[in-house]
């Protein structure tokens, strides 16, 4: 698949020689079979003369020795015939011929690239796609575990498991808060995060902030990141609590006007910068600020949502941003993503991040973030020309329907406000409708397609897919001219679709691996906002064949997680039990099981064992298995459904972690399975889940550390058998 010699494509210069000395023999071709034609008319007048002179009869001896006369004066001739001069080809020719062979080669190595690049992010995205739906699934789940507690709870009237440390943590999240936004709990959330609750002590070494910030500050802030120091914790909460009082007293849809620029700046023309998806990349951030410059008046910004999850900086991307809009809250406006969600932070990176930095405070901070994140706004309008929201939108998006949305009451977007075991009258009781939720579950989670019409965004699990002519709509209902949002990784960092209608902007480079793909910011100038100018870049290169090892080998893990059911399938549809099936039907049975839709064909040769033909795979061959802590294979269902399922394992776990002290006991971790097994609707058997804890807890204290857990989730060459 290579584009050098290994790929038996011969070099321009080698096929130039060859064509050369192609031209050459079909001249002396050519010139051969002319006076092949000549010898032929003079041996014809020859047999003319003789056949009139010696009359009309002749006996067979003597044709015969008539024609090996012929033959012998045209061998006769051939030996005395000079041969013809090659046409020599001038310096022009020969740089032209060379100039479209080296075209040639270079255009057919750039397609085998392109469309290596193109599976390799079918790749990607088919498995980030993969963990948001099970955790969509997750959350339902969750609803309905929490529905069936209640219903249990009240025909028997007992506890029934409802103050387990699960059922405990899940009650927190099981409906919208509907509390007033300065209520009771509310403000004992905020005394409980005050800044004066928590002391800096003298070994401190990073940076130190005060009220009111400004510029340098954040400056001294950004430099000191850029070394790995970490905020202090007091700091961070004095951050949160600034940043909750702008975002308050925002609208849930904001409004710019970029003509405040010119009004002020003469030497400016109307401009807004508009950045997408930094997810945890602070690198990304400082290339931002350093190409474009500060916020200001008259450099205005968008941020359009998701700054946290796995990229390993989120609260240090957060910080910055928060405190540049607290310095000048006219000239950056930040939108809420779908990751700026705490049942997202949990399973993408960012509680995990908090635990690691701050270790006990981290509670506090995260008490507070789901807060802020809350009050957020859902979308901004540029100049009445451009609407800007994070994922997309729906055919039932209206922004006068956004105005009026209390968006502090979904401190998640993932669950819907109604419960489905609530009566007509509960449901009128509730402060959030199911309409309220659906607009933000669209605008946060949508992705445009080229098909028309809109469908239910089932590849995510949440949102919808929407067509061209659904923009197109949207747009002229509002009188809109571009609909910006984010959500999706590109690969140049920016995409246009739906007729250049719609715009995706994404600013984190080497988002799934080094090299993967570039950030991109785009800058609109004028005052019709024509004219627009993308910034592209790239942290770090890397070969293009190390981001496909990359791909491939997060394939494999994927595989090897169902390595029992493949198995069993593959039996199933070997009829003759070769061991051997054919590409075509090896690829049909790892999509049925998998549920991922990617060209298995093409990548048969990477993650599976071929034969000598190339057209058949030997399922048997594969030795890679799932393994938990020292666990043996004879219970192999069990084992790789935990593999499977870790993250959603992880979930669960810092769902009951609610200290964030990283550990959770044995009674916890055996809990945790008995709902991961209730989710996923095959029983763990708990005696055997108790072995694997035991196998896990490595200093025999009784708890698990999650991190150790993590790293007990692997994959062992299974031994063959003889």
């Amino acid at each position: 698949m290579g584009c050098g010699p290994s790929s038996g494509r011969q070099n321009p210069s080698t096929e130039l020689k060859k064509s050369q000395s192609r031209t050459g023999a079909a001249s002396s071709s050519s010139s051969s079979g002319g006076h092949k034609n000549i010898n032929n008319n003079n041996s014809t007048n020859n047999n003319n003369n003789n056949s009139t002179s010696s009359g009309a009869k002749k006996t067979s001896s003597s044709s015969n020795k008539h024609h090996s006369t012929k033959k012998s004066k045209r061998s006769n001739s051939k030996k005395h015939r000079s041969p013809s001069p090659q046409p020599q080809l001038s310096e022009n020719e020969i740089s032209i011929k060379s100039a479209i062979l080296i075209q040639k080669w270079y255009r057919r190595c750039e397609a085998r690239l392109e469309a290596r690049r193109r599976a390799t992010w079918q790749i990607f995205t088919a498995l980030e796609y993969a963990g948001e739906q099970d955790q969509l699934k997750l959350y339902d789940f969750f609803a309905d575990v929490i529905r069936a507690m209640a219903e249990e709870n009240g025909k028997t009237g007992g506890d029934n498991g409802r103050n387990s440390p699960l059922m405990s943590a899940l009650s927190h999240y099981a409906k919208p808060s509907l509390m007033d936004s300065e209520g009771e709990t509310v403000k004992k959330m905020l005394e409980d995060t005050s800044p004066g609750n928590v002391d800096v002590d003298r070994n401190y070494k990073g940076p130190v902030l005060s009220l009111p910030l400004d510029k340098p500050q954040v400056a001294k802030m950004i430099e000191a990141f850029k070394v790995n120091k970490v905020l202090h914790p007091k700091y961070v909460l004095m951050i949160l609590h600034e940043a909750r009082k702008i975002f308050k007293s925002m609208p849930s849809v904001s409004r710019i006007s970029t003509s405040i620029s010119n009004q002020l700046f003469q030497l400016f023309s109307f401009q807004i910068t508009i950045c997408g998806d930094l997810h945890g990349k602070f690198d990304d951030l400082c290339i931002i600020l350093y190409k474009n410059g500060y916020p200001s008046v008259d450099n205005p910004y968008i941020f359009n949502g998701d700054f946290v999850d796995r990229g390993g900086q989120s609260i240090e991307v957060l910080c910055v941003l928060f405190a540049l809009v607290i310095v000048d809250p006219m000239s950056i406006y930040l939108n809420r993503g779908n990751h700026e969600d705490h049942i997202m932070n949990l399973r993408y990176g960012f509680i995990k991040e908090l635990s690691t930095k701050y270790k006990d405070l981290s509670t506090p901070i995260t008490r507070l973030l789901e807060d802020v994140f809350s009050w957020l706004p859902i979308a901004t309008i540029v100049d009445k020309d451009i609407f800007v929201v994070h994922g997309g939108i729906s055919d039932q998006t209206e922004v006068s329907k956004l105005d009026k949305i209390p968006r502090h009451r979904f401190q998640s977007v993932l669950r819907p406000p109604v419960n489905k075991g609530m009566d007509s009258a509960e449901k009128e009781n509730q402060a959030v409708s199911v309409d309220e939720w659906k607009q933000m579950l669209d605008i946060m989670w949508s992705d445009p397609k080229q098909n028309k019409g809109c469908w239910p965004n089932v590849f995510r699990g949440g949102g919808s897919y929407f067509g061209a002519d659904i923009t197109a709509s949207f747009l002229e209902k509002h009188g809109f001219r571009l609909l910006v949002r984010s959500h999706e990784c590109k690969f140049e960092g920016y995409e246009f679709s739906h007729n250049n209608t719609c715009l995706t902007v994404f600013s984190a480079s080497n988002y799934y691996e080094t090299g993967s793909n570039r950030g991109a910011y785009v800058k609109f100038i004028g005052k019709s906002k024509r004219r627009i100018s993308f910034s592209i870049w790239l942290v770090r290169r890397t070969g293009n064949r190390l981001v496909e090892e990359s791909a491939v080998k997060e394939l494999k893990e994927k595989l090897s997680s169902f390595h029992t059911e493949l198995q069993k399938e593959f039996e199933n549809v070997d009829l003759e039990k070769s061991g051997n099936l054919p590409i075509l039907k090896w690829s049909e049975c790892v999509e049925r099981i998998t549920g991922l839709n990617l060209p298995w064909i093409a990548l048969a040769p990477k993650v599976a064992t071929l034969s000598d033909d190339g057209k058949f795979v030997n399922y048997k061959e594969d030795r890679k298995i799932a393994q938990v802590g020292g666990t043996h294979a004879q219970e192999k269902d069990i084992v790789e459904s935990l593999y499977r399922h870790k993250s959603t394992l992880e979930t669960l776990f810092r769902f009951m972690d609610k200290d964030n002290s990283g550990q959770v006991s044995m009674k916890e971790f055996i809990d945790a399975c008995e709902v991961l097994g209730k989710y996923t609707k095959r029983p763990l058997q708990t005696d055997y889940i108790a072995q694997i804890a035991e196998s896990i807890d490595f200093n025999k204290d009784g708890f698990i550390d999650l991190n150790e857990l993590l790293e007990a989730f692997r994959l062992v060459d299974r031994p063959l058998l003889r």
